[in-house]
């Protein structure tokens, strides 16, 4: 479904921690589009020799947002600026949903230097604090 009230289909908010928070209101593929744009530009702007943390909320959409989709894509930024920080995600899903398919897939198909994990979003505490360590 389209964004027709002129608000963006994924919010980004640089918090005080240093977390680049992405929400997506809607999973469309100009919402997919956005993430992936402002991603693009954190990527390009990051010195190599750090660590970008990322908390991704796919729970406020119309329906859940494609992560094999998003999984592509990120494959394919991942060539197109093969020299970047490293990144460790969080992604906060709803209850129910087929993670545990999803998480695997992701692992595979992930670049050795990014780390992502699920977290279900009554859990975000845990997250940030996860995003924040450098636990593996």
């Amino acid at each position: 479904m389209a964004n027709t009230d002129g608000q963006p289909g994924c919010v980004y908010h640089l918090l005080d921690n240093g977390i680049h928070e992405f929400t997506f209101r809607e999973s469309s593929r100009e919402a997919i589009d956005q993430f992936f744009g402002q991603l693009a530009e954190i990527l390009q702007t990051t010195p190599t020799t750090d660590t970008l943390r990322y908390l991704v909320d796919i729970t406020l959409g119309d329906k859940q947002v494609s992560l094999t989709k998003m999984s592509w894509r990120f494959r394919r930024l991942d060539m197109e600026i093969p020299v970047r920080a490293r990144g460790r995600t969080a992604i906060l899903h709803n209850p129910g949903a087929l993670i545990s398919f999803v998480d695997g897939f992701i692992r595979a198909l992930a670049p050795l230097k990014d780390v992502t994990r699920f977290f279900p979003v009554d859990r975000r505490d845990e997250a940030i604090a996860w995003v924040l360590s450098e636990e593996r």
